[in-house]
């Protein structure tokens, strides 16, 4: 800051020094001028120097960060290089020298870097790859990259192995260089030609096995597999001989480029000593000698066994113009082509032979079916008269037991009616009548009788209609509590005799049915009159009735089958009317439930019968029930019953019009 003044004056004299225009100043002062410019020059010398030593400095520190760098990033690639787990190597794209290498390249080669650095890239090849690699080097310089695929290397044992290479192309400014990675695949060509093989051999394996399996021409198919066997293995000649049962001769089935006296001869070898060609072997020299092989220009022979179960079905014969040995795998190849061979013949054979046997058995099967007929049918006719004869003979015993029942009924019911008759027609023929009173009461036992007559004559006629099922019903519709309380009324007088009364209980609500009102008239009026009749004085009769439908009826399966076994089969899923009629008389025996609707089974001793409607346990004549159930079986219904402190007659009849059915309750 002191120096400005005089800073100002040298710089103004320096500028008219400069224009030219000098004015001369005072010593003192020009003085001064010049040592304040010294000092100015001189201050910012040193200010640009310690500036100039600083840059220095810097620049230093600089390149020693620029080196270390340099020396890591080198250190960083050698390890990189070094670390890499593929085969690499750098060589000059220009000139093809090979500038660098990692250590797993050096091994992969066995060269040493000494002697590598010494070593184009294509000394590396094979002399046949040459031309390859040079188009490879071109492709590298034109594309940036490229690849070169099962190239044969050199190692430095003078040995060659199968090569990848992925190369890519480095700029470097002054050079190009070809960044190489190689690896060996040998071992991954030498497995995928194994499994290519493999596949082959299944391929044709599946072939013969499809083919012989499924070919009509055993023969022809036996022709084409040996062809394939010989492609296969690249033989020049080939035969099959097959065994011919247990004769141990050998039969030629297939050949292929074969004199027809060496198949002869061969022929002859596997008839005499079958054991030798148990497992796939060569022949030996004087094997081949004995065969005069040998003379035709053969110089192998190898002999498949062709087996089913260890047992020989023959033998295929591989020839070949010049000396060959298969591997393991070629010959459990063989083996297994051997074994699948054999157990197909095999099965052709038993396949043969089953159909000849199967032929005998069905001829022989046809005859014993034709008398198994034969005898069949009179079996069957010999049932059908035994069941016949069985039928009629039930059938006439039962026939027997009606007709004994109804002689029985007719002595004992048309002799009371007709003694009353004969009696009081004698009486007036013989005294005649002296009053008309006395004239009266004969002619009226006369009507009776000849009433009683003709009521049974009338249920007999009535019964038989109902049994042989003649005549149609006429149905109407009918509700069950009107029906009743009609029916009671016409029975008021024999119960207000007995002092019985009839009790319907749940009946209002009971839907309508079709029936038809003559039959429903005559099985509700026995019911009632045979509770009546069983009752005792001033006892109760009653009647109830509810819908069921058949899980209901289901539940008295036992009981229902007694009486009818086939209702349920055939009763469908419709809703029936059930029907209970209850007295609280002396019951009626279990042995005899079932019976006492048969015809005329209430005949029993002819002494207990009576044509009277006031006897407590008095018989009818046995029609009254057996007419109940043929009318309720003609509607589609049943009738049974089941006695406890009683006897209570339950019947069930269809309701047709299910679509207007109460809910059951």
């Amino acid at each position: 800051m002191h120096f400005a003044p005089f800073l100002l004056i040298a710089v103004c004299e320096l500028i008219l020094l400069f224009i030219g225009r000098r004015t001369p100043l005072p010593g003192w002062l020009h003085l001064g001028v010049l040592v304040t410019v010294t000092a100015v020059l001189l201050f910012v010398a040193a200010r640009a120097w310690k500036r100039q030593l600083r840059v220095q400095e810097g620049l230093k520190r600089e390149l020693e960060e620029m080196r270390l760098e340099a020396v890591k990033s080198a250190r960083r690639y050698k390890s990189l290089l070094e670390g890499a787990g593929n085969a690499i190597f750098i060589f000059s794209a220009d000139t093809g020298l090979l500038e660098e290498e990692n250590r797993v390249g050096r091994e992969l080669l066995g060269f040493s870097k000494e002697e590598l650095d010494s070593i184009q890239a294509r000394d590396l090849l094979h002399p046949d790859e040459h031309e390859r690699f040079r188009c490879f080097l071109y492709q590298v310089k034109r594309n940036g990259r490229g690849e070169l695929d099962s190239v044969r290397i050199r190692k430095k044992n003078g040995t060659f192995f199968l090569a990848e290479i992925n190369a890519r192309l480095i700029d470097l400014g002054d050079e190009q260089v070809a960044h190489c990675l190689m690896r060996d695949i040998t071992k991954k060509r030498r497995t995928e030609k194994e499994i290519w093989q493999r596949n082959r051999e299944l391929s044709i394996l599946n072939d013969i096995l499809t083919g012989m399996n499924h070919s009509a021409d055993l023969e022809q198919e036996q022709q084409r597999t040996l062809w394939e066997i010989m492609e296969l293995f690249d033989a020049g000649g080939g035969t099959m001989h097959l065994y011919r049962g247990d004769q141990g001769s050998a039969r030629l089935c297939a050949s292929c480029h074969v004199s027809a006296e060496l198949e002869q001869r061969l022929s002859q070898s596997l008839a005499q000593d079958p054991e030798r060609f148990l497992k796939v072997k060569r022949l030996k020299a004087p094997q081949m000698k004995e065969l005069g092989a040998a003379a035709e220009g053969w110089q192998c022979l190898t002999s498949v066994p062709i087996s089913a179960q260890e047992h020989l079905v023959g033998v295929m014969h591989l020839m070949h113009r010049d000396p060959c040995r298969y591997s393991a795998e070629e010959i459990r190849f063989l083996e297994s082509v051997g074994k699948q061979m054999g157990n197909i013949i095999e099965k052709g054979r038993l396949f043969a032979e089953l159909n000849w046997k199967s032929g005998e058995l069905l001829r022989s099967h046809r005859l014993l079916e034709k008398s198994s007929h034969n005898l069949s049918v009179s079996e069957i006719r010999l049932k059908q008269n035994l069941a016949l004869v069985e039928q009629a003979s039930l059938e006439q015993n039962r026939l027997d037991r009606m007709k004994n029942q109804f002689l029985g009924m007719v002595s004992h019911e048309f002799n009371t009616p007709l003694t009353s008759i004969i009696s009081g027609v004698e009486h007036l023929l013989q005294n005649g009548w002296h009053s008309e009173q006395e004239a009266r009461s004969v002619l009226e036992l006369v009507r009776d009788g000849g009433l009683r007559l003709k009521g049974l004559v009338a249920d007999l006629l009535k019964l038989i209609k109902v049994e042989a099922r003649r005549g149609a019903l006429e149905t109407s519709a009918v509700h069950l509590r009107h029906f009743l309380d009609e029916l009671a009324a016409q029975l008021q007088p024999q119960l207000e005799e007995r002092g019985q009364r009839v009790t319907l209980a749940g009946l209002e609500e009971l839907p309508f049915f079709d029936a038809d009102r003559n039959y429903l008239e005559r099985v509700f009026g026995e019911l009632l009159q045979n509770a009546i009749r069983f009752s005792p004085h001033k006892g109760e009769i009653l009647v109830t009735g509810r819908v069921v439908d058949r899980p209901a009826l289901l539940e008295r399966r036992e009981t229902l089958e007694r009486f009818n076994p086939e209702f349920l089969r055939r009763c469908g899923e419709r809703c029936y009317l059930e029907v209970e009629v209850r007295d609280n008389g002396i019951g009626i025996p279990p042995e005899e439930q079932q019976g006492i609707f048969g015809i005329f089974y209430e005949v029993g001793e002819i002494r207990h019968h009576s044509s009277g409607m006031s006897r407590e346990q008095g018989r009818g004549a046995g029609l009254g029930l057996a007419m109940v159930k043929g009318m309720v079986e003609a509607h589609g219904g049943m009738v049974w019953v089941e006695s406890a402190g009683g006897s209570s007659f339950f019947l069930v009849l269809p309701l047709e019009q299910e679509a207007i059915q109460p809910a059951l309750f």
